[in-house]
């Protein structure tokens, strides 16, 4: 049977679970906390049970046939009969970024497996009070019963945070010391040394200038002073230094510049959100990947610049999420990118800043991300 009542026919619990075995033990234990349950195989055949029966709460899992779980919420939420109606994921899968993607698409609570009986059901009480405390008060109790992940992730945040700031500091305070104590057996050696503290150098000023670009951009101070860009001189050296940070992966780098026209905007905001863009390609591109760069000027001092890699690409469900500040927090504690995840939420803020816009197209293979700077009107003075 796909029904079973148990004492409380005024809470309908719609439990969705491909494994027949999990699905049947999921719906006896809310039976007997006196919950009326319905169940459902997978996504699609949610949809129909919640449009017939309007749940209270829905436990679903994610990975699951015909329709998953993310798909199935996105298409719930299309519905304002059954948008509000919470939900709590219950899956296999544990890492911090599976976690942020249920919550920002909606989901009120995350349970992995195997699960307890008693705390799942800890929670489905929790997420029942909460949104009544939503529909009675509004919500000031949905946030207060938000803020221990809230505080986790700002944990994380500063974790990170002092990684990146502490590794490079702590590489040139190194290898400057055993430079000015002759502590090294070569010239060739000594070169390398100072080789790498000025690439950690290099490292720390980057993040440092990332930072006040960003509050420079919060504070609406970003300058909008659109001068003479010259590729050759203001745009292609600075991603050939960063490419050098990746020379372990052999990258080809193809840039194709056009000198058709002229490119106006500020210089170093500018050059900093298109040096955002091509380091995230150079990050994410496989060893010995492509990186084409392509910079066409407009009719008046605008342009189109695209990227294409041969990474992992972007699901599109991401392709807004990527742009948020510390984004790129979510990779939790394994780190395998450096970064704070400032780099796309601040070239996104630049050109939005002047007018245009960047954006992740579709793509048959990685990634292809489009930047846009409009031209100026006809009668907008020249600068620089």
């Amino acid at each position: 049977m796909n029904i079973e009542s148990g004492s409380n026919l005024k809470t309908v619990i719609l439990i969705v679970e491909d494994e027949a075995s999990i699905r049947m033990g999921l719906s006896a234990a809310m039976t007997r906390q006196g919950y009326r349950v319905i169940t459902a195989e997978n996504g699609s055949d949610a949809l129909l049970k919640a449009g017939e029966n309007h749940p209270d709460l829905i436990i679903s899992d994610i990975l699951m046939p015909v329709l998953d779980g993310f798909e199935m919420k996105k298409r719930l939420g299309a519905d304002p009969g059954l948008a509000s109606v919470p939900l709590i994921y219950l899956t296999a899968r544990t890492a911090l970024e599976d976690r942020i993607v249920g919550l920002r698409g909606g989901a009120d609570d995350y349970v992995t497996k195997p699960f307890d009986v008693q705390e799942l059901t800890a929670r489905v009480e929790a997420v029942l009070r909460r949104t009544r405390g939503e529909r009675q008060h509004g919500f000031d109790e949905a946030r207060q019963l938000d803020r221990e992940e809230m505080d986790k992730l700002r944990r994380e945040l500063m974790q990170n945070f002092h990684h990146e700031i502490r590794t490079p500091l702590n590489n040139i305070m190194v290898f400057l010391e055993i430079v000015a104590t002759h502590k090294f057996e070569s010239p060739d050696e000594q070169r390398e040394f100072i080789r790498i503290a000025r690439a950690s150098g290099d490292r720390l000023e980057s993040l440092v200038s990332d930072i006040i670009l960003l509050t420079d951009l919060a504070q609406g101070a970003i300058n909008d002073l659109r001068q003479t860009i010259h590729p050759e001189i203001h745009i292609l050296p600075a991603l050939r230094r960063r490419l050098a940070r990746y020379e372990s992966k052999s990258l080809n780098f193809v840039p194709v510049v056009s000198t058709n026209g002229g490119i106006k905007a500020p210089r170093q905001e500018f050059a900093r959100a298109i040096l955002h863009l091509v380091d995230n390609a150079f990050k994410f591109s496989p060893q010995e990947g492509a990186v084409i760069f392509k910079m066409t000027p407009g009719a008046n001092g605008g342009a189109t610049v695209i990227i294409e890699d041969q990474g992992p690409g972007i699901p599109a469900a991401l392709r807004e999420q990527v742009f948020e500040r510390y984004y790129q927090v979510s990779q939790g504690a394994a780190r395998e990118f450096q970064g704070l995840g400032l780099g796309l939420t601040i070239a996104r803020a630049v050109f939005r800043s002047l007018g245009g816009d960047v954006a992740i197209l579709d793509s048959a293979r990685g990634c292809c991300v489009q930047a846009t700077l409009p031209d100026l009107p006809t009668d907008d003075p020249a600068h620089g």
